[in-house]
């Protein structure tokens, strides 16, 4: 009877040990796609930004060009005038644009601190 105890004991054990390598090996595998797809989250991230970044220059440099023919010519213009309007539009798309260019920096911040772990 207590050889039977022993024998089922060490079974149990051996078959405890197996799950548990199992275990740590979906872990790991786990582990390692979780790194990869956060490291390709954090490529697509900068990407993004890169591209927003350029677009923001963009809409800088044609605002300001904008902003200082409005500026020379602001006695001879009103609110309604089509330069004065073009003037807000661009200036709405800078500031929307540096938005989502700040969002998306932020973005990055994040992946980079997580990736670091």
């Amino acid at each position: 009877m207590l050889v039977l105890c022993a024998a089922f004991l060490t079974s149990c054990t051996s078959k405890l040990k197996k799950e548990n390598e199992e275990l740590r090996e979906e872990i790991a595998e786990r582990r390692e796609g979780l790194t990869a797809r956060l490291q390709a989250e954090l490529d697509s991230a900068r990407q993004q930004l890169q591209v927003t970044d350029s677009l923001l220059n963009v809409a800088r440099q044609e605002h300001d060009a904008q902003h200082e023919w409005v500026m020379s010519h602001a006695t001879e213009l009103n609110d309604h005038s089509p330069e004065v309007l073009r003037l807000n539009s661009l200036r709405q798309r800078r500031d929307s644009l540096q938005v989502e260019f700040e969002r998306q920096a932020q973005k990055v911040k994040f992946y980079m601190s997580k990736s670091a772990k």
